[in-house]
């Protein structure tokens, strides 16, 4: 298939991209020095060193090589040689301060550098393209036909020009009716009776059907046109179309399944690895800060407006469980409506309580609803059931975010979508990013919300309010 071609064209660029390097390497040493003629130890010395100059290029290189037109392609390529000379000499010089090595000649090094890079672009541009030229010659090349519309064509044509270089060439498109439509990228080869023809007329090699509506019967005899003639078959999963979203396989028990999304809190191990976080985090912000940050809330209640320390309120959590979320209390006492949001210059807000809710002292409380249990330190923000019933008419996906625990943070407060909703396309903006959080949860992604929101709590967004 051409995934194991591209795999393939991979692995032996990188092969041959490291014996370049290694003989730059060794040139340009000896272009330098003048020679190898000296003590034993120095020939040693650079050894380890170019050893870990390729460790590095290797971690650099990434896992795929990107295209889409020539000028793209030579900008993906400039981005991962520049990726991988960084990564090469960070290499060297770790090995230089783990040994303390202070006969490394650095000026080396330096004016290797210019040489490494030009290197590494000429084997990223060039040597993808070359590979795959030399290993689709010799009757390797692989010519294919779809099967569907010419629309479905023209969406996997950009692909099929990204695959010229491993030697796919299209022949033409086959339909299930005659078609004379002029916008088709492909020319039309005939219709699904007379494909057992076409295939042996234009030499297919590999048959891509590109909807699975054809109906099983089409695709058991499609299939059987294929395995007698040795062509190969592959189908575009588009089942994203069908479920109106975007789909994920799996297995369970030797069983295939096809779920609308990725969640890895459903793991165990994961879930425990959050929990342990939310611990860490909040332990010593409850009874360390906490105590401080409530006795300057008390003094400047008795100043502004006495009355409780805490305000509860009772918000939707996970799976929609209700609970009471805790906050210092930033409004005069007596609201009458508590579900009406907080706007800017709002008259219940006394004075000092503004500057509580703009630098967030207001949710230190909700670090208890952490310990309860109630929340995580990042997660989507729990609404009060009135603001819930509102916003899932607006969003028909709003209650997706009750698969995990509410946040007091989280990936749409750090990306702007905070404070007061304006309208429709506030909601669909933090549903957006909550379910992006859920379907990409991971520990490094919630120590970064954790990061941004303590840079937002000491440099306030205008939001803040």
């Amino acid at each position: 298939m051409v995934s194991h071609r591209a795999i393939g064209i991979r692995t032996l660029t990188l092969f041959w991209q490291l014996v370049i390097v290694t003989l730059s390497f060794w040139v340009w040493l000896y272009i330098w020095q003048g020679s190898f003629l000296g003590e034993h130890s120095f020939l040693q010395r650079y050894t380890l060193y170019n050893e870990f100059l390729l460790i590095g290029i290797l971690f650099g290189s990434g896992n795929k090589r990107e295209t889409g037109g020539p000028k793209k392609e030579w900008i993906m390529a400039n981005h991962k040689s520049i990726r991988q000379a960084v990564s090469g000499f960070f290499g060297v010089f770790l090995v230089a301060f783990a040994f303390k090595d202070n006969w490394i000649s650095r000026t080396f090094f330096l004016s290797y550098l210019p040489w490494l890079y030009c290197s590494l672009l000429f084997t990223n541009q060039w040597l993808p393209r070359a590979l795959g030229q030399w290993t689709s010659s010799a009757g390797r090349e692989e010519r294919v036909a779809l099967v569907g519309t010419p629309e479905q064509a023209a969406e996997l044509k950009p692909w099929l020009d990204r695959k010229k270089e491993l030697g796919v060439k299209m022949v033409g498109l086959i339909g299930s009716e005659p078609s004379c439509d002029p916008s088709s990228p492909f020319p039309f080869l005939g219709t699904w009776d007379q494909i057992a023809d076409i295939l042996q007329r234009q030499s297919v090699t590999q048959l891509i059907v590109l909807n699975l509506s054809v109906g099983s019967e089409r695709m058991r005899h499609f299939t059987r046109l294929c395995e007698d003639a040795a062509i190969r078959m592959a189908v575009l999963q588009n089942l994203n179309s069908y479920f109106d979203h975007n789909t994920t396989l799996f297995d369970d028990d030797g069983i295939r399944f096809i779920g609308l999304r990725e969640e890895p809190l459903e793991n165990p191990l994961n879930r425990l690895i959050k929990k342990a976080l939310d611990f860490v985090v909040a332990l010593p912000v409850v009874f360390l800060l906490l105590p401080f940050a409530g006795l300057l809330v008390w003094v400047l209640h008795r100043f502004y407006s006495p009355g409780p320390l805490l305000f509860a309120q009772q918000r939707t959590g996970m799976l929609g469980r209700p609970f009471r979320i805790y906050k210092f209390r930033t409004m005069h006492v007596g609201d009458a409506d508590q579900s009406k949001q907080a706007t800017k210059h709002d008259p219940r807000v006394f004075p000092a309580g503004a500057w509580l809710r703009k630098l967030s002292i207001d949710e230190l409380p909700q670090f208890i609803n952490v310990l309860r249990g109630d929340m995580s330190i990042v997660g989507p923000r729990p609404h009060m059931p009135e603001h819930d019933a509102m916003f899932v008419q607006i969003t028909r996906n709003y209650f997706i975010r009750r698969f995990i625990r509410p946040g007091i943070t989280g990936w749409a407060q750090i990306n702007g979508f905070r404070g007061e909703i304006h309208g429709e396309k506030d909601v669909q903006n933090r549903v957006a990013a909550d379910i992006y959080y859920l379907e990409n949860w991971s520990f490094s992604l919630d120590c970064l919300i954790i990061f941004k929101t303590m840079v937002a709590c000491i440099y306030p967004p205008r939001s803040a309010y």
